[in-house]
């Protein structure tokens, strides 16, 4: 060490304005919010880079909840509020015994941890409920639903990952000031001392394997003893290593890079199916469609219940009238009492439902929300007139049953009605002849399910010409009931009371309530043959094809293969023996002069040379090695699971749209069959005068087998687009925007059809040249 009087004001100067570089860029370069949004920034072009196919890319959305979702955090991102803590945790909280535990953060203030304000912003009815449709479940969902909310999290924690896999690679500066006083001695050679050490520089890791560091360091000592000196020495250190065998070339070094930028693509492509699979979940049978399934089926126990009573007022007439037993009427009623509890039981279910979908969407299950049953429309397959007509018909039968000679004034106000009901019945009639018009009309220009069953077409063709027919007739006869009527209506005054009894209820109960079954009969043939399948017309060849050329989770698991060959090879590169290029410059300044970068031969050192490392413990790397060999093995045992799984999923979910649609059609002539039976057997009831209980069991089941054959109904529909949006998500074809809307659900599937190599994507390989190390 040299005494270098009146220099160190220059490198006092220098280091000094160094170290404030340094510590300005910590304090004031490096916030909190600087760092979520860099770190928001690269994880963002990241995923747009990997969303260039159509068949994984999602529409872009922010990692943060959205700002009307209930999981919307209203504090700070970087600063958040205090939340309430649990009292019997905070016990056992070991800081709380300290001074200063809140310093710095009671500014923040206490948030609750929901903020109910979310809840303004629910689009409601005028009744304050949240109606549920087909498209704004999923629209809750994407923005509530917490389950999904942690999948888009997933997504961006793997880019993330990435974001540091690929900072290996870049240049990374480090800098450093330390700053001591030191003292040493006592008296006569005391010493007091200020240092300041510094040292900056950059390290640099290559694909080829090299590393290199460089490193700048600058040491200043001050004196204040008496005898006071100062001192000043730099060095520059710089580093390189480049491997030649193990470690060595690009296709090694840069595996590890390699895999998260290819896990990064698999994850959002996972992603992707995993939209799709939630569409079907929200949507289809075990979602929205499914609470209309149970909705469906209570209306139709209405219904059903609704019938039971009616003929259960007419066998109490019966029984006044002594034309049946008690027992027959006791025997019915047990029946009304079983769909009363079956009711109650239904509604109390679809609460029970209803309570787990919302919680399903991210709803709290106390909110109010209202279904929207405007789907359930294609299943109102009678007009509403003619259930009013049916319960009026009945009255007036009643009413007539009630006397053994009913009134003249009696007869003639129930004649008057029965022309009115005939009248209402009349454009109910109209009404019904321009809906198999319709039908007709869509028979001439076949599609859907029509499309690939020409003997549906046939046989259905045939029905409806027989229902046109039948209207027709109906439309004469009733015609002379209205005739029948106006002369009855004149004669009542002068016919013997008797006679205009019998008239009067052939009239009401006979004439009305045949031309009645005619139009219910005819408009629910047809209004259930009107009930539209959406079309899919691929064969099993195209399906296979299309899954193959599509299915995301066959292109990760392909390239999983490759990653796993990949890692067996990079894991044999690791047995070789370790043979590297190394050269080390240590550079000095001049010792005689005060320039700190001054660097002088005399006081330097350069050192070039080979390391080599043999290999004589390779313990782990050998086992590592095998382990490698058999995960690539495993890998490929999981690529033809997921080809098979592939071809088993296309081929059930055809199987099942083939038999859903055959069981809707058998669900239809099901239903037209019973709701004659349930017409016959009412009419029965009414006529029979004996008391045999066999007719109540008869009219009993059939109102049973209505209410099944109702039900199946609605179930075989929702089934059957269950199947088909499930054929669709397993294609890996649904385009699901950021509303949640099933986009392409019309589009024509030929143009996803690809080429696929034989023996399956697994026999291509589509880079095996060119690859630079």
């Amino acid at each position: 060490m040299r005494n270098l009087k009146g220099m160190t004001a220059r490198a006092l100067t220098w280091m000094v304005v160094a170290f404030s570089a340094v510590v300005g860029f910590g304090v004031m370069g490096c916030t909190r919010p600087d760092y979520r949004m860099r770190a928001d920034r690269d994880v963002y072009a990241i995923e747009r880079e990997r969303t260039t196919d159509r068949r994984w890319a999602t529409p872009f959305r922010f990692v943060e909840a959205d700002p009307s979702s209930r999981m919307r955090d209203p504090g700070d991102p970087d600063f958040n509020p205090i939340p309430p803590d649990d009292p019997e945790s905070r016990k056992w909280q070991v800081s709380g015994a300290y001074p200063f535990e809140f310093h710095g953060w009671k500014e923040r203030g206490s948030n609750p941890i929901e903020d109910l304000s979310w809840m303004a912003k629910l689009p409601k009815e005028a009744d304050g409920s949240v109606l549920l449709t087909q498209n704004s479940v999923m629209q809750l969902a994407v923005t509530h639903s917490r389950e999904y909310q942690t999948q888009v999290e997933n997504v961006y924690e793997t880019a993330l990952a990435l974001t540091l896999s690929r900072f290996v690679y870049a240049v990374q500066w480090f800098g450093g000031q330390r700053t001591f006083f030191q003292h040493l001695g006592d008296r006569t050679n005391d010493s007091n001392q200020l240092q300041l050490n510094t040292s900056d520089g950059f390290s640099k890791t290559f694909a080829s394997g090299a590393q290199l560091l460089v490193d700048y360091t600058n040491a200043l000592v001050f004196e204040f003893h008496g005898k006071g000196f100062n001192t000043s020495s730099s060095g520059l250190l710089v580093n390189l290593t480049q491997p030649l065998l193990r470690g060595a070339f690009a296709r090694i070094q840069t595996q590890a890079l390699s895999q998260q930028e290819r896990l990064t693509l698999y994850t959002i492509r996972d992603f992707a199916r995993y939209r799709r699979g939630f569409y079907v979940n929200v949507t289809a049978g075990n979602g929205f469609l499914g609470l209309l399934t149970q909705l469906q089926a209570i209306r139709n126990l209405e219904n059903n219940l609704e019938s039971q009573r009616r003929n259960l007022d007419l066998y109490n007439e019966l029984v006044i009238a002594g034309l049946t037993t008690s027992f027959s009427r006791d025997q019915f009623a047990q029946g009304v009492q079983q769909s009363e509890i079956s009711l109650i039981s239904s509604r109390a279910s679809l609460q029970t439902t209803l309570d787990g979908y919302k919680i399903q969407l991210g709803l709290p299950p106390d909110l109010l929300v209202k279904l929207d049953d405007s789907v359930l429309k294609n299943f109102e397959l009678n007009d509403p007139r003619l259930d009013a007509l049916r319960i009026r018909n009945d009255n007036i039968v009643l009413s007539l049953l009630q006397e053994a000679v009913t009134p003249r004034n009696k007869l003639e106000a129930a004649v008057d009605q029965v022309l009115e009901e005939l009248t209402q019945l009349d454009l109910v009639l109209g009404e019904a002849s321009e809906e198999v018009s319709r039908w007709r009309s869509r028979l001439a220009n076949p599609i859907g399910d029509a499309l690939i069953d020409p003997a549906t077409i046939l046989r259905q063709t045939t029905l409806s010409s027989q229902l046109k027919r039948i209207l027709t007739e109906s439309r004469s006869e009733l015609i002379k009931n209205q005739a029948t009527a106006r002369e009855l209506r004149a004669l009542i005054p002068t016919l013997p009371p008797n006679e205009a009894t019998r008239r009067t209820l052939e009239l009401t109960d006979r004439d009305f309530r045949a031309r009645f079954t005619e139009v219910f009969s005819s408009q629910t043939q047809t209004r259930v043959f009107l009930i539209e399948l959406p079309p899919v017309t691929l064969t099993l060849e195209d399906s296979v094809s299309i899954a193959l050329a599509n299915r995301l989770d066959l292109m990760n698991s392909q390239g999983r293969v490759t990653d796993a060959w990949r890692n067996v090879e990079v894991a044999a590169n690791n047995l070789k023996g370790g043979l590297n290029i190394t050269y080390t410059g240590n550079l000095g300044t001049d010792p005689k002069h005060d320039g700190i970068f001054r660097f002088d031969a005399s006081n330097s050192t350069q050192r070039i040379g080979l390391q080599f490392d043999a290999p004589v413990n390779r313990r782990l790397e050998r086992n590592v090695y095998r382990a490698d060999q058999i995960s690539y093995q495993q890998a490929r045992r999981a690529y033809m699971a997921t080809h098979d799984l592939v071809l088993q999923q296309i081929r059930l979910d055809l199987r099942q749209l083939d038999a859903n649609r055959r069981n809707f059609e058998i669900a239809r002539e099901s239903f037209i069959t019973l709701t004659q039976q349930v017409e016959q057997a009412e009419y029965t009831v009414r006529t029979t005068r004996d008391a045999a209980s066999d007719v109540t069991v008869l009219l009993s089941q059939a109102l049973n087998s209505l209410l099944s054959a109702k039900n199946t109904l609605i179930s075989t529909w929702v089934s059957y687009e269950t199947s088909r949006m499930s054929l669709f998500r397993d294609f890996d074809l649904m385009d699901i925007d950021a509303r949640g809307a099933w986009t392409n659900e019309r589009d024509d599937t030929s143009r996803y059809q690809r080429c696929v190599p034989p023996g399956g994507f697994g026999a291509a390989v589509d880079n095996l040249g060119g690859e630079s190390t």
